[in-house]
Protein backbone atom coordinates (compact mmCIF):
# COMPACT_ATOMS: atom_id res chain seq x y z
CA UNK A 1 0.00 0.00 0.00
CA UNK A 2 1.56 3.19 -1.18
CA UNK A 3 0.96 6.88 -1.42
CA UNK A 4 1.53 9.61 -3.95
CA UNK A 5 0.07 12.96 -4.93
CA UNK A 6 -2.40 14.37 -7.44
CA UNK A 7 -0.86 16.26 -10.33
CA UNK A 8 -3.56 17.70 -12.63
CA UNK A 9 -4.93 21.23 -12.70
CA UNK A 10 -8.62 22.07 -12.91
CA UNK A 11 -9.95 25.25 -14.49
CA UNK A 12 -11.04 27.76 -11.85
CA UNK A 13 -14.49 28.05 -13.44
CA UNK A 14 -15.07 24.34 -12.93
CA UNK A 15 -13.90 24.55 -9.31
CA UNK A 16 -16.30 27.44 -8.68
CA UNK A 17 -19.13 25.46 -10.24
CA UNK A 18 -18.40 22.50 -7.95
CA UNK A 19 -18.27 24.51 -4.75
CA UNK A 20 -21.34 26.65 -5.36
CA UNK A 21 -23.89 24.33 -6.93
CA UNK A 22 -26.33 21.97 -5.26
CA UNK A 23 -25.25 18.54 -4.11
CA UNK A 24 -25.03 15.84 -6.74
CA UNK A 25 -26.65 13.04 -4.79
CA UNK A 26 -25.30 9.91 -3.17
CA UNK A 27 -25.38 7.39 -5.97
CA UNK A 28 -22.25 5.72 -7.24
CA UNK A 29 -22.86 6.47 -10.91
CA UNK A 30 -20.87 9.29 -12.44
CA UNK A 31 -21.07 10.12 -16.12
CA UNK A 32 -17.90 8.61 -17.53
CA UNK A 33 -15.20 10.74 -19.03
CA UNK A 34 -15.03 11.02 -22.78
CA UNK A 35 -13.03 8.32 -24.48
CA UNK A 36 -13.38 4.63 -25.22
CA UNK A 37 -14.97 3.25 -22.08
CA UNK A 38 -14.39 -0.39 -21.22
CA UNK A 39 -16.23 -2.73 -18.89
CA UNK A 40 -14.90 -4.20 -15.68
CA UNK A 41 -14.61 -7.58 -17.44
CA UNK A 42 -12.31 -6.21 -20.17
CA UNK A 43 -8.75 -6.39 -18.87
CA UNK A 44 -6.48 -5.80 -21.88
CA UNK A 45 -6.49 -4.08 -25.22
CA UNK A 46 -6.40 -6.29 -28.33
CA UNK A 47 -3.55 -8.80 -28.38
CA UNK A 48 -0.47 -7.80 -30.35
CA UNK A 49 0.24 -9.80 -33.50
CA UNK A 50 3.72 -8.60 -34.39
CA UNK A 51 7.03 -7.24 -33.10
CA UNK A 52 8.13 -3.62 -32.72
CA UNK A 53 11.57 -2.16 -33.27
CA UNK A 54 10.95 0.46 -30.59
CA UNK A 55 8.31 1.44 -28.04
CA UNK A 56 8.22 4.73 -26.13
CA UNK A 57 6.08 5.05 -22.99
CA UNK A 58 5.23 7.59 -20.32
CA UNK A 59 7.29 6.64 -17.26
CA UNK A 60 5.24 8.90 -14.96
CA UNK A 61 6.05 12.17 -13.22
CA UNK A 62 9.72 11.51 -12.34
CA UNK A 63 12.52 9.06 -12.99
CA UNK A 64 12.98 6.06 -10.67
CA UNK A 65 15.19 6.69 -7.66
CA UNK A 66 16.78 3.26 -7.99
CA UNK A 67 16.69 0.13 -10.14
CA UNK A 68 16.49 -1.95 -6.96
CA UNK A 69 12.90 -3.29 -7.02
CA UNK A 70 12.50 -2.94 -3.25
CA UNK A 71 13.69 0.62 -2.68
CA UNK A 72 10.70 2.77 -3.59
CA UNK A 73 7.06 1.83 -4.06
CA UNK A 74 5.66 4.58 -6.27
CA UNK A 75 4.33 4.89 -9.79
CA UNK A 76 7.61 5.29 -11.74
CA UNK A 77 9.35 2.32 -10.09
CA UNK A 78 6.28 0.11 -10.14
CA UNK A 79 5.45 0.93 -13.77
CA UNK A 80 8.95 0.09 -14.99
CA UNK A 81 10.88 -2.33 -12.79
CA UNK A 82 8.53 -5.31 -13.04
CA UNK A 83 9.61 -5.56 -16.68
CA UNK A 84 13.22 -6.08 -15.54
CA UNK A 85 12.94 -7.89 -12.21
CA UNK A 86 10.33 -10.63 -12.20
CA UNK A 87 8.52 -11.67 -9.07
CA UNK A 88 8.15 -15.25 -7.91
CA UNK A 89 4.61 -15.33 -9.33
CA UNK A 90 2.97 -13.39 -12.15
CA UNK A 91 -0.11 -11.28 -11.62
CA UNK A 92 -2.42 -11.32 -14.62
CA UNK A 93 -4.32 -8.36 -16.02
CA UNK A 94 -7.34 -9.71 -14.12
CA UNK A 95 -5.21 -9.83 -10.91
CA UNK A 96 -5.08 -13.63 -10.94
CA UNK A 97 -1.88 -15.24 -9.67
CA UNK A 98 -0.07 -17.31 -12.29
CA UNK A 99 3.09 -19.40 -12.54
CA UNK A 100 6.32 -17.49 -12.99
CA UNK A 101 9.69 -18.25 -11.44
CA UNK A 102 7.63 -20.59 -9.27
CA UNK A 103 5.86 -23.01 -11.58
CA UNK A 104 3.47 -23.92 -8.79
CA UNK A 105 2.68 -23.08 -5.17
CA UNK A 106 0.59 -24.52 -2.37
CA UNK A 107 -0.37 -23.95 1.25
CA UNK A 108 -0.61 -27.28 3.04
CA UNK A 109 -1.75 -25.26 6.06
CA UNK A 110 -2.12 -21.61 7.00
CA UNK A 111 1.41 -21.32 8.36
CA UNK A 112 3.37 -22.63 5.35
CA UNK A 113 3.62 -21.58 1.71
CA UNK A 114 5.54 -23.96 -0.57
CA UNK A 115 7.02 -22.67 -3.83
CA UNK A 116 8.19 -25.12 -6.50
CA UNK A 117 10.53 -23.30 -8.87
CA UNK A 118 10.63 -23.58 -12.65
CA UNK A 119 14.00 -25.13 -13.55
CA UNK A 120 13.99 -23.19 -16.84
CA UNK A 121 14.22 -19.80 -15.09
CA UNK A 122 17.43 -17.91 -15.91
CA UNK A 123 18.84 -14.51 -15.06
CA UNK A 124 19.74 -12.15 -17.88
CA UNK A 125 23.41 -13.18 -17.57
CA UNK A 126 22.47 -16.81 -18.22
CA UNK A 127 22.84 -18.10 -14.66
CA UNK A 128 19.99 -20.28 -13.36
CA UNK A 129 17.57 -18.94 -10.76
CA UNK A 130 18.19 -21.12 -7.71
CA UNK A 131 16.39 -21.54 -4.38
CA UNK A 132 19.29 -19.64 -2.82
CA UNK A 133 18.53 -16.65 -5.07
CA UNK A 134 14.84 -16.76 -4.16
CA UNK A 135 15.52 -17.09 -0.43
CA UNK A 136 18.01 -14.22 -0.55
CA UNK A 137 15.66 -12.01 -2.55
CA UNK A 138 12.60 -12.49 -0.36
CA UNK A 139 14.66 -12.18 2.84
CA UNK A 140 16.01 -8.80 1.69
CA UNK A 141 12.60 -7.40 2.67
CA UNK A 142 13.48 -8.15 6.29
CA UNK A 143 16.94 -6.54 6.27
CA UNK A 144 16.79 -3.06 7.83
CA UNK A 145 19.73 -1.81 5.76
CA UNK A 146 17.86 -2.60 2.54
CA UNK A 147 14.96 -0.38 3.70
CA UNK A 148 12.42 -2.28 1.61
CA UNK A 149 9.19 -0.43 0.97
CA UNK A 150 7.48 -3.79 1.30
CA UNK A 151 8.96 -4.76 4.68
CA UNK A 152 5.58 -4.62 6.41
CA UNK A 153 4.31 -7.41 4.14
CA UNK A 154 6.84 -9.71 5.82
CA UNK A 155 5.90 -8.92 9.43
CA UNK A 156 4.49 -12.40 10.03
CA UNK A 157 7.17 -14.31 8.11
CA UNK A 158 9.38 -16.27 10.50
CA UNK A 159 11.54 -18.15 8.00
CA UNK A 160 12.29 -18.45 4.28
CA UNK A 161 14.22 -21.62 3.49
CA UNK A 162 15.23 -23.83 0.61
CA UNK A 163 13.45 -27.13 1.22
CA UNK A 164 14.49 -28.94 -1.94
CA UNK A 165 16.68 -28.59 -5.03
CA UNK A 166 13.93 -26.55 -6.69
CA UNK A 167 11.78 -25.63 -3.71
CA UNK A 168 11.43 -22.78 -1.19
CA UNK A 169 9.13 -22.74 1.84
CA UNK A 170 7.89 -19.61 3.62
CA UNK A 171 6.76 -20.05 7.23
CA UNK A 172 4.45 -17.68 9.10
CA UNK A 173 3.99 -16.96 12.79
CA UNK A 174 0.22 -17.25 12.38
CA UNK A 175 -2.14 -18.51 9.66
CA UNK A 176 -1.81 -16.25 6.62
CA UNK A 177 -3.63 -16.72 3.33
CA UNK A 178 -3.05 -13.14 2.20
CA UNK A 179 0.76 -13.08 1.97
CA UNK A 180 0.89 -14.99 -1.33
CA UNK A 181 -0.38 -11.90 -3.19
CA UNK A 182 2.91 -10.17 -2.34
CA UNK A 183 4.80 -12.72 -4.39
CA UNK A 184 3.06 -11.39 -7.52
CA UNK A 185 4.33 -7.81 -7.01
CA UNK A 186 7.78 -6.32 -6.44
CA UNK A 187 7.65 -7.47 -2.81
CA UNK A 188 8.41 -10.87 -4.35
CA UNK A 189 10.99 -9.70 -6.91
CA UNK A 190 13.94 -12.02 -7.47
CA UNK A 191 17.48 -10.69 -7.99
CA UNK A 192 20.70 -12.58 -8.58
CA UNK A 193 22.28 -13.09 -5.16
CA UNK A 194 25.92 -13.18 -6.31
CA UNK A 195 25.61 -9.92 -8.23
CA UNK A 196 23.73 -8.13 -5.44
CA UNK A 197 26.19 -9.22 -2.75
CA UNK A 198 29.16 -8.12 -4.85
CA UNK A 199 27.53 -4.75 -5.65
CA UNK A 200 26.79 -4.07 -2.00
CA UNK A 201 25.48 -0.56 -1.36
CA UNK A 202 25.79 0.24 -5.09
CA UNK A 203 23.20 -2.36 -6.05
CA UNK A 204 20.49 -0.70 -8.11
CA UNK A 205 22.16 2.63 -8.73
CA UNK A 206 22.38 3.89 -12.33
CA UNK A 207 26.07 2.94 -12.70
CA UNK A 208 25.84 -0.59 -11.25
CA UNK A 209 22.29 -1.65 -12.05
CA UNK A 210 20.74 -5.04 -11.26
CA UNK A 211 20.70 -8.57 -12.63
CA UNK A 212 17.22 -10.10 -12.76
CA UNK A 213 15.27 -12.58 -14.88
CA UNK A 214 12.71 -10.39 -16.68
CA UNK A 215 11.99 -10.01 -20.41
CA UNK A 216 13.86 -6.69 -20.46
CA UNK A 217 17.19 -5.42 -19.12
CA UNK A 218 18.27 -1.82 -18.53
CA UNK A 219 20.27 -0.54 -21.49
CA UNK A 220 20.77 3.03 -20.26
CA UNK A 221 19.48 5.39 -17.60
CA UNK A 222 20.42 9.04 -17.28
CA UNK A 223 18.80 9.28 -13.85
CA UNK A 224 16.51 12.14 -14.83
CA UNK A 225 14.79 12.21 -18.21
CA UNK A 226 15.03 8.85 -19.94
CA UNK A 227 15.40 5.16 -19.14
CA UNK A 228 15.89 2.71 -22.00
CA UNK A 229 15.21 -1.02 -21.66
CA UNK A 230 16.29 -3.57 -24.23
CA UNK A 231 14.72 -6.91 -25.04
CA UNK A 232 16.36 -9.87 -23.30
CA UNK A 233 17.11 -12.11 -26.33
CA UNK A 234 17.64 -15.16 -24.14
CA UNK A 235 14.58 -14.76 -21.96
CA UNK A 236 13.83 -18.10 -20.37
CA UNK A 237 10.08 -18.25 -21.14
CA UNK A 238 9.55 -17.88 -24.91
CA UNK A 239 5.78 -17.61 -24.47
CA UNK A 240 6.27 -14.36 -22.53
CA UNK A 241 9.17 -12.87 -24.49
CA UNK A 242 9.07 -9.13 -25.21
CA UNK A 243 7.79 -7.96 -28.59
CA UNK A 244 9.57 -4.60 -28.67
CA UNK A 245 13.33 -4.52 -29.22
CA UNK A 246 13.71 -1.39 -27.11
CA UNK A 247 11.41 0.26 -24.58
CA UNK A 248 12.11 3.90 -23.74
CA UNK A 249 10.48 5.59 -20.77
CA UNK A 250 10.20 9.37 -20.66
CA UNK A 251 9.36 11.29 -17.50
CA UNK A 252 7.05 14.29 -17.69
CA UNK A 253 5.18 16.13 -14.97
CA UNK A 254 3.23 18.76 -16.91
CA UNK A 255 -0.23 17.49 -18.01
CA UNK A 256 -0.12 19.57 -21.18
CA UNK A 257 3.27 18.18 -22.17
CA UNK A 258 2.04 14.62 -21.55
CA UNK A 259 -1.05 15.09 -23.71
CA UNK A 260 0.94 16.76 -26.50
CA UNK A 261 3.56 13.99 -26.49
CA UNK A 262 0.84 11.37 -26.86
CA UNK A 263 -1.14 13.14 -29.57
CA UNK A 264 2.02 13.99 -31.53
CA UNK A 265 3.25 10.39 -31.43
CA UNK A 266 6.45 11.03 -29.50
CA UNK A 267 4.96 8.78 -26.82
CA UNK A 268 3.24 5.55 -27.88
CA UNK A 269 1.28 5.11 -24.67
CA UNK A 270 0.70 5.98 -21.05
CA UNK A 271 -0.89 4.83 -17.80
CA UNK A 272 -1.70 6.99 -14.76
CA UNK A 273 -2.75 9.97 -16.83
CA UNK A 274 -3.61 13.27 -15.13
CA UNK A 275 -7.41 13.69 -15.35
CA UNK A 276 -7.03 17.08 -17.01
CA UNK A 277 -5.64 15.34 -20.12
CA UNK A 278 -8.92 13.49 -20.70
CA UNK A 279 -10.57 16.14 -22.85
CA UNK A 280 -7.65 16.53 -25.25
CA UNK A 281 -6.81 12.83 -25.48
CA UNK A 282 -10.41 11.80 -26.09
CA UNK A 283 -10.25 13.79 -29.35
CA UNK A 284 -7.00 12.24 -30.58
CA UNK A 285 -7.17 10.80 -34.10
CA UNK A 286 -4.03 8.64 -34.06
CA UNK A 287 -4.64 6.85 -30.78
CA UNK A 288 -7.32 5.90 -28.29
CA UNK A 289 -8.03 6.92 -24.70
CA UNK A 290 -9.46 4.08 -22.63
CA UNK A 291 -11.47 5.03 -19.53
CA UNK A 292 -12.12 2.33 -16.96
CA UNK A 293 -15.39 1.36 -15.39
CA UNK A 294 -16.20 1.76 -11.70
CA UNK A 295 -13.68 -0.30 -9.74
CA UNK A 296 -11.04 -0.45 -12.48
CA UNK A 297 -8.28 0.49 -10.01
CA UNK A 298 -7.47 -0.08 -6.35
CA UNK A 299 -6.67 3.61 -5.90
CA UNK A 300 -8.41 5.65 -3.21
CA UNK A 301 -8.20 9.36 -2.46
CA UNK A 302 -8.71 10.02 1.24
CA UNK A 303 -8.41 12.56 4.00
CA UNK A 304 -6.21 11.00 6.70
CA UNK A 305 -6.78 12.09 10.28
CA UNK A 306 -3.29 12.87 11.60
CA UNK A 307 -4.05 12.55 15.30
CA UNK A 308 -6.98 12.08 17.64
CA UNK A 309 -6.51 15.41 19.36
CA UNK A 310 -8.02 18.78 18.63
CA UNK A 311 -11.31 19.20 16.82
CA UNK A 312 -11.17 15.91 14.90
CA UNK A 313 -10.72 13.96 18.14
CA UNK A 314 -14.52 13.87 18.40
CA UNK A 315 -15.83 11.16 16.08
CA UNK A 316 -18.98 13.23 15.51
CA UNK A 317 -16.89 15.91 13.81
CA UNK A 318 -15.23 13.34 11.56
CA UNK A 319 -18.63 11.90 10.73
CA UNK A 320 -20.06 15.36 10.05
CA UNK A 321 -17.26 16.29 7.66
CA UNK A 322 -17.65 12.99 5.80
CA UNK A 323 -21.42 13.41 5.74
CA UNK A 324 -21.14 16.80 4.05
CA UNK A 325 -18.67 15.91 1.27
CA UNK A 326 -20.15 16.00 -2.23
CA UNK A 327 -18.27 13.00 -3.56
CA UNK A 328 -20.24 12.77 -6.79
CA UNK A 329 -19.56 16.42 -7.56
CA UNK A 330 -15.84 16.01 -6.86
CA UNK A 331 -15.60 12.92 -9.07
CA UNK A 332 -17.46 14.59 -11.91
CA UNK A 333 -15.78 18.00 -11.82
CA UNK A 334 -12.29 17.71 -10.36
CA UNK A 335 -11.67 14.38 -12.10
CA UNK A 336 -13.54 15.03 -15.34
CA UNK A 337 -15.73 11.99 -14.72
CA UNK A 338 -12.69 9.70 -14.51
CA UNK A 339 -13.36 8.82 -10.86
CA UNK A 340 -16.22 7.57 -8.71
CA UNK A 341 -17.50 8.62 -5.30
CA UNK A 342 -15.95 6.48 -2.59
CA UNK A 343 -17.79 5.55 0.61
CA UNK A 344 -15.30 3.03 2.05
CA UNK A 345 -11.53 3.08 1.59
CA UNK A 346 -11.63 -0.44 0.13
CA UNK A 347 -14.26 0.30 -2.51
CA UNK A 348 -15.39 -1.68 -5.59
CA UNK A 349 -11.86 -1.90 -7.02
CA UNK A 350 -10.94 -4.23 -4.16
CA UNK A 351 -13.74 -6.77 -4.63
CA UNK A 352 -15.55 -6.28 -7.93
CA UNK A 353 -15.74 -9.57 -9.88
CA UNK A 354 -14.59 -11.46 -6.79
CA UNK A 355 -16.43 -14.64 -5.71
CA UNK A 356 -17.34 -12.62 -2.60
CA UNK A 357 -18.62 -9.59 -4.52
CA UNK A 358 -22.18 -9.96 -3.23
CA UNK A 359 -20.99 -9.83 0.39
CA UNK A 360 -18.83 -6.76 -0.18
CA UNK A 361 -21.39 -5.01 -2.36
CA UNK A 362 -24.21 -5.40 0.15
CA UNK A 363 -22.03 -3.98 2.92
CA UNK A 364 -20.80 -1.14 0.72
CA UNK A 365 -24.27 -0.06 -0.36
CA UNK A 366 -25.18 0.54 3.27
CA UNK A 367 -22.50 3.25 3.34
CA UNK A 368 -23.65 5.07 0.20
CA UNK A 369 -25.42 8.27 1.19
CA UNK A 370 -26.11 11.65 -0.39
CA UNK A 371 -24.36 14.61 1.24
CA UNK A 372 -26.45 16.13 4.04
CA UNK A 373 -25.14 19.54 5.09
CA UNK A 374 -28.02 20.20 7.50
CA UNK A 375 -27.51 16.96 9.41
CA UNK A 376 -23.75 17.50 9.42
CA UNK A 377 -24.15 21.01 10.81
CA UNK A 378 -26.37 19.65 13.58
CA UNK A 379 -23.77 17.01 14.43
CA UNK A 380 -21.03 19.65 14.67
CA UNK A 381 -23.21 21.65 17.07
CA UNK A 382 -23.87 18.55 19.18
CA UNK A 383 -20.11 18.02 19.42
CA UNK A 384 -19.64 21.60 20.56
CA UNK A 385 -17.31 22.14 17.61
CA UNK A 386 -18.97 25.10 15.90
CA UNK A 387 -16.28 27.62 15.02
CA UNK A 388 -13.45 25.31 16.05
CA UNK A 389 -10.38 24.96 13.80
CA UNK A 390 -9.47 22.03 11.58
CA UNK A 391 -6.26 22.05 9.54
CA UNK A 392 -5.70 20.09 6.33
CA UNK A 393 -2.23 19.59 4.83
CA UNK A 394 -1.77 19.00 1.13
CA UNK A 395 0.96 18.97 -1.53
CA UNK A 396 1.47 22.57 -2.61
CA UNK A 397 3.01 21.58 -5.94
CA UNK A 398 -0.15 19.68 -6.90
CA UNK A 399 -2.92 21.91 -8.33
CA UNK A 400 -5.43 19.10 -7.94
CA UNK A 401 -4.63 18.60 -4.27
CA UNK A 402 -4.92 22.35 -3.75
CA UNK A 403 -8.32 22.37 -5.44
CA UNK A 404 -9.56 19.36 -3.50
CA UNK A 405 -8.33 20.96 -0.27
CA UNK A 406 -10.25 24.12 -1.17
CA UNK A 407 -13.42 22.10 -1.72
CA UNK A 408 -12.97 20.42 1.68
CA UNK A 409 -12.35 23.81 3.28
CA UNK A 410 -15.59 25.16 1.89
CA UNK A 411 -17.38 21.98 2.91
CA UNK A 412 -16.11 22.22 6.48
CA UNK A 413 -16.91 25.91 6.72
CA UNK A 414 -20.45 25.24 5.49
CA UNK A 415 -21.15 23.01 8.50
CA UNK A 416 -19.74 25.39 11.08
CA UNK A 417 -16.07 24.38 11.26
CA UNK A 418 -13.18 26.76 10.66
CA UNK A 419 -11.00 24.90 8.16
CA UNK A 420 -7.46 26.03 7.43
CA UNK A 421 -5.72 24.45 4.43
CA UNK A 422 -1.92 24.40 4.32
CA UNK A 423 0.09 23.75 1.17
CA UNK A 424 3.37 21.96 1.84
CA UNK A 425 6.49 21.63 -0.34
CA UNK A 426 7.14 18.10 -1.58
CA UNK A 427 9.64 17.14 1.13
CA UNK A 428 7.47 18.47 3.95
CA UNK A 429 4.44 16.75 2.48
CA UNK A 430 6.37 13.49 2.20
CA UNK A 431 7.43 13.79 5.83
CA UNK A 432 3.78 13.49 6.87
CA UNK A 433 3.99 9.81 5.97
CA UNK A 434 7.14 9.04 7.94
CA UNK A 435 7.50 11.55 10.78
CA UNK A 436 4.99 11.81 13.66
CA UNK A 437 6.39 15.23 14.55
CA UNK A 438 5.61 16.49 11.05
CA UNK A 439 2.04 15.18 11.31
CA UNK A 440 1.54 16.76 14.73
CA UNK A 441 1.23 20.21 13.16
CA UNK A 442 -1.92 19.26 11.20
CA UNK A 443 -5.26 17.69 12.05
CA UNK A 444 -5.42 15.88 8.72
CA UNK A 445 -3.84 15.57 5.28
CA UNK A 446 -4.78 14.43 1.79
CA UNK A 447 -3.47 11.32 0.08
CA UNK A 448 -4.00 9.22 -2.99
CA UNK A 449 -3.41 5.69 -1.82
CA UNK A 450 -3.33 2.34 -3.55
CA UNK A 451 -2.70 -1.34 -3.04
CA UNK A 452 -1.08 -3.25 -5.88
CA UNK A 453 -3.64 -6.05 -5.70
CA UNK A 454 -7.35 -6.17 -4.78
CA UNK A 455 -7.48 -7.48 -1.20
CA UNK A 456 -9.68 -5.43 1.12
CA UNK A 457 -8.34 -7.17 4.24
CA UNK A 458 -4.83 -5.92 3.47
CA UNK A 459 -6.06 -2.39 2.78
CA UNK A 460 -7.83 -2.10 6.13
CA UNK A 461 -5.00 -3.82 7.99
CA UNK A 462 -2.60 -1.20 6.66
CA UNK A 463 -4.25 1.70 8.50
CA UNK A 464 -6.84 0.32 10.93
CA UNK A 465 -4.70 -2.06 12.98
CA UNK A 466 -2.01 -1.27 15.54
CA UNK A 467 0.71 -2.85 13.39
CA UNK A 468 -0.46 -1.24 10.15
CA UNK A 469 2.28 0.60 8.27
CA UNK A 470 -0.20 3.35 7.43
CA UNK A 471 -1.68 3.69 10.90
CA UNK A 472 -0.52 7.28 11.25
CA UNK A 473 -2.91 8.30 14.03
CA UNK A 474 -2.81 5.36 16.46
CA UNK A 475 -6.34 4.16 15.69
CA UNK A 476 -7.20 0.87 17.31
CA UNK A 477 -10.35 -1.12 17.97
CA UNK A 478 -10.32 -4.66 19.39
CA UNK A 479 -13.22 -5.78 17.18
CA UNK A 480 -11.49 -4.56 14.04
CA UNK A 481 -8.20 -6.17 15.08
CA UNK A 482 -9.93 -9.49 15.76
CA UNK A 483 -11.94 -9.54 12.52
CA UNK A 484 -8.97 -8.64 10.32
CA UNK A 485 -6.82 -11.27 12.02
CA UNK A 486 -9.54 -13.84 11.28
CA UNK A 487 -9.64 -12.64 7.68
CA UNK A 488 -5.88 -13.12 7.33
CA UNK A 489 -6.17 -16.70 8.51
CA UNK A 490 -9.24 -17.61 6.43
CA UNK A 491 -8.74 -19.34 3.08
CA UNK A 492 -12.37 -19.22 1.98
CA UNK A 493 -12.85 -15.83 0.27
CA UNK A 494 -16.55 -15.54 1.10
CA UNK A 495 -15.98 -16.20 4.78
CA UNK A 496 -13.04 -13.81 4.68
CA UNK A 497 -15.30 -11.14 3.18
CA UNK A 498 -17.70 -11.49 6.10
CA UNK A 499 -14.89 -10.77 8.56
CA UNK A 500 -13.62 -7.86 6.47
CA UNK A 501 -17.03 -6.22 6.08
CA UNK A 502 -17.64 -6.55 9.81
CA UNK A 503 -14.39 -4.63 10.39
CA UNK A 504 -15.31 -2.17 7.65
CA UNK A 505 -18.59 -1.31 9.37
CA UNK A 506 -16.71 -0.26 12.51
CA UNK A 507 -14.00 1.64 10.63
CA UNK A 508 -16.62 3.46 8.54
CA UNK A 509 -18.09 4.90 11.73
CA UNK A 510 -14.75 5.72 13.37
CA UNK A 511 -13.30 7.28 10.18
CA UNK A 512 -9.56 7.34 10.91
CA UNK A 513 -9.43 7.89 7.13
CA UNK A 514 -12.26 9.66 5.30
CA UNK A 515 -12.71 8.23 1.78
CA UNK A 516 -13.49 10.72 -0.98
CA UNK A 517 -13.19 9.31 -4.52
CA UNK A 518 -11.70 6.37 -6.43
CA UNK A 519 -9.94 7.18 -9.73
CA UNK A 520 -10.73 5.07 -12.77
CA UNK A 521 -8.08 3.45 -14.93
CA UNK A 522 -6.86 5.64 -17.78
CA UNK A 523 -4.79 4.30 -20.68
CA UNK A 524 -3.80 5.98 -23.92
CA UNK A 525 -2.45 3.79 -26.68
CA UNK A 526 -1.19 4.89 -30.11
CA UNK A 527 -2.73 3.15 -33.12
CA UNK A 528 0.67 1.65 -33.92
CA UNK A 529 0.72 -0.45 -30.73
CA UNK A 530 -1.61 -2.72 -28.78
CA UNK A 531 -1.61 -5.27 -25.94
CA UNK A 532 -1.42 -3.04 -22.85
CA UNK A 533 -3.49 -3.97 -19.78
CA UNK A 534 -6.60 -1.97 -18.93
CA UNK A 535 -6.34 -2.46 -15.17
CA UNK A 536 -4.03 -1.35 -12.37
CA UNK A 537 -2.23 -4.68 -12.78
CA UNK A 538 0.51 -2.98 -14.78
CA UNK A 539 2.03 -1.97 -11.46
CA UNK A 540 4.94 -4.30 -10.63
CA UNK A 541 4.51 -6.61 -13.60
CA UNK A 542 6.10 -7.31 -16.99
CA UNK A 543 3.17 -5.74 -18.84
CA UNK A 544 5.35 -4.33 -21.64
CA UNK A 545 6.27 -7.79 -22.93
CA UNK A 546 2.75 -8.10 -24.34
CA UNK A 547 2.78 -4.76 -26.17
CA UNK A 548 3.54 -4.99 -29.87
CA UNK A 549 2.22 -4.20 -33.32
CA UNK A 550 -1.53 -4.69 -34.01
Amino acid sequence: MRRTILRAALPIAALTLLTTTACSGGGSAVKAAAGSNFSSSQVTTAAASGPLSALTWYGDYRAPYSEDPLKTADYPEETILGNVCESVLRTGADYSLNPGIAKSWSQPDGEHLVLDLDPRARFSDGHPVTPADVVYSLARNQVPAVASNYADSYNDVTSIKATGPEQVTVTFSKPDYLFVHNLGILAGAVVEKAFAVKAGANFGNAETGVVCSGPYTVASFDGTNTMVLKRNPDYWDPSRAAKAQTLTFRFLSDPGAIANALTSGSLDGAFDLPPSTVTQLSKATDGKLYVGATGSTTQNIDLIVSQFTGTLADVRVRQALSMAIDRVGIAKTLFYGAADPLYAVAGPGFWQNSPAESVYSAAYQKLVKAPDVAAATKLVRQAGATGKPVSIGYAADSPSQAQLAEVLQQTGDSIGLKVNIVGLPDQQYGNLFIDPKARAAYDSFLTINYLEFPEAADMYSSYATKAGIQNFNGYTDPTVEADLLKAQGTQDVVQRAQYVTAAQAVVAQALPWIPIVAPRALLFQNKAVTGAPLTFSYMDNAWAASVGAP
